[in-house]
């Protein structure tokens, strides 16, 4: 391992692992802003970052802790009801956020001493932010949705709708949605949806995408974090499902139970040769995100009903 050793495609750090290392270079004390991690690719660079930013000698307290997420970078959402598969949201895609026991905070939700109202619900991280989707948003969602770098592994899997279409069918089959915003600049850089709800059973699908330059930095998995617990606090939904194409998987394994202790997702099937991309056809995984802990004495693989 040398200064030169990129964080990604040479130590093998997914999305998950890249924001836990950001947030951590943070907790130090450096003055990361999105920008600079954005640029970050090697360790020499985010150790001349570290030097440039770390706290001096008169005691300068260290940065805050944000609410982490274990991140990723691709999603395979399934098919809304009338509507094309929402495709993998490919290397410009986030995958699922850390979430499972920690997606259900105790003082979410609650009513707290003194009749006094619970709070609502966190849309903003320290890099990104959840907003609103209106009729203002849409230009850039179907920018998004058609651009080369992700159309072809997001909802439309390649087609380019035409934008009456577009409107039309943004929120066929949606439970609900989020603009994804960067703090910083104030621009939008993904979107984040919930899909195809089953109330009956307690389970909904989840899937995001964000621009092209976001793709590897781990930054966007913290807007899917707070994505997840939005959902968790206010319908509920025992577990959500992320669908995967199989070329997706690294750039968040570290999340699967089978790969890391404490993962936050479970591997819950597989579609053989169901995706096709690049002459081949690929694997389709289906991991899910528990509101409670799949080991734990109400989940799966306890005594209780998984809720």
């Amino acid at each position: 391992m040398t200064a030169g050793s990129r964080l990604h495609a040479d130590l093998g750090l997914d999305s998950f692992r890249l924001l836990d290392l950001c947030l951590y270079v943070t907790e130090l004390g450096t003055d990361l802003s999105e920008a600079n991690w954005l640029e970050v690719e090697t360790i020499g660079e985010l150790y001349d970052h570290y030097r440039a930013g770390r706290p001096t000698d008169s005691g300068t307290a260290p940065a805050g802790q944000v609410a982490t997420a274990s991140g990723s970078d691709a999603m395979t959402p399934a098919p809304a009801a009338g509507v094309a598969p929402l495709g993998s949201v490919g290397p410009t895609a986030v995958g699922p956020a850390a979430v499972g026991p920690a997606a259900t905070r105790p003082d979410v939700g609650m009513t707290g001493a003194a009749g006094q109202s619970p709070p609502p619900p966190r849309l903003a991280g320290r890099y990104l932010r959840l907003m609103p989707v209106l009729p203002s948003s849409t230009p850039f969602l179907y920018e998004l949705a058609v651009t080369p770098d992700v159309g072809f592994r997001w909802r439309y899997r390649g087609s380019v709708p035409s934008y009456p279409q577009f409107e039309q069918e943004l929120w066929q089959g949606v439970l609900t949605q989020f603009l994804i915003e960067s703090v910083e600049s104030g621009r939008p850089v993904g979107h984040a949806i919930c899909y195809n709800p089953e109330f009956t059973l307690g389970f909904a699908y989840v899937g995001a995408a964000v621009a092209a330059d976001y793709t590897g930095s781990g930054l966007a998995v913290e807007a899917l974090d707070l994505f997840v617990r939005y959902i968790f606090d206010i319908w509920p939904f025992r577990k959500l499902y992320f669908e995967v194409p199989e070329f997706n998987y690294p750039q968040f394994s570290g999340a699967d139970r089978a790969n890391a202790v404490g993962g936050s997702l479970e591997l819950e099937g597989r579609l053989r040769r169901h995706d096709f991309y690049r002459g081949r056809y690929w694997d389709r995984l289906v991991l899910a995100a528990y509101r409670d802990d799949p080991d734990g004495p109400d989940g799966p693989d306890g005594t209780g009903d998984s809720r």
